[in-house]
């Protein structure tokens, strides 16, 4: 019985609490944004997460995977990342987290 290699999917995430009022804003350019990255070479998925807090504001995971190590460190260094999406949205509105991960299984 011949052994499968692993699936391996190189991923980062980016957590975010996005207050209320900038919600909409945030959401619409998050669309464009999936649109845009999802033509990369390599891009394999672009998925977000939300909760909603009880006060209104919005906690949003959001997760690339990529092909290759090489794709996602070239997305990180040269592409459109959704923390410079937030860069580019305003003061206030930046990452708590970022991991880059790599999937096993």
């Amino acid at each position: 019985m011949a052994a499968a290699p692993p699936f391996v999917a190189y991923s980062t995430l980016t957590e975010v609490l996005v207050p209320a009022g900038d919600w909409l804003a945030v959401y619409s350019s998050l669309q464009a944004l999936k649109g845009h990255v999802q033509e990369y070479p390599g891009c394999q998925r672009f998925d977000v997460f939300i909760r909603a807090e009880d006060n209104g504001d919005v906690r949003i995971h959001c997760y690339t995977t990529w092909d290759t190590p090489a794709q996602l460190e070239a997305f990180l260094e040269r592409g459109y990342t959704f923390e410079r999406l937030l860069f580019d949205l305003g003061e206030g509105l930046e990452a708590e987290r970022l991991l880059v991960m790599e999937k096993v299984f």
